[in-house]
């Protein structure tokens, strides 16, 4: 039975890694600074290249890029994680996309990466304790932005994404 309980145990540990990982896309999307602060330990180590250092200075940096922009959509996707105890190994793709308006264009940007993550459980709770992001790839293009939602009509476009939101659900 013993064999049984460890199973379980390390399911349940990877689905909160996973859970992690998609947390902070959303927190991301939705502006959530709160929900991001879920996601790494205030001492975690973050290395994107634009930015080393803690996870507490991370959270304030990434946010100024994210309210920035008038769009932006996270995808993290196939994290692959292994535990060690109160310690977890991951790796997962990412895609990114952001919008600014600047001089009645709408310019785009969207990277492909991964991010290679290492988690720790403190005091029964999972967060990311060290991550670095590897760029795979990156595309630029602009267009005019007072078309840019006439391109593909009938759709219900993203208006500003932020807790305070019609749409915004507490998941977390």
């Amino acid at each position: 039975m013993s064999e049984k309980k460890d199973e379980l145990r390390e399911l349940l540990d990877k689905q909160a890694c996973i859970e992690l990982v998609q947390h902070y896309s959303r927190a991301l999307d939705w502006l959530d600074e709160a929900a991001l602060k879920t996601v790494f330990w205030p001492d975690a180590q973050i290395d994107f290249g634009f930015f080393k250092g803690k996870g507490e200075d991370f959270i304030k940096r990434v946010m100024e890029v994210e309210r920035s922009l008038t769009r932006r959509w996270h995808m993290t996707c196939d994290p692959l994680v292994r535990v060690s105890g109160d310690v977890a190994e991951g790796e997962s793709y990412g895609l990114a996309a952001g919008i600014m308006v600047k001089d009645g264009r709408a310019l785009h940007d969207i990277f492909g990466g991964r991010y290679l993550d290492q988690y720790t459980r403190r005091e029964g709770v999972w967060r990311i304790a060290k991550r670095t992001y590897v760029a795979d790839w990156q595309q630029s293009f602009d267009v005019d932005a007072k078309a840019e939602n006439q391109l593909v009509t009938g759709m219900n476009w993203s208006d500003g994404f932020g807790p305070s939101h019609r749409l915004y659900r507490k998941l977390a």
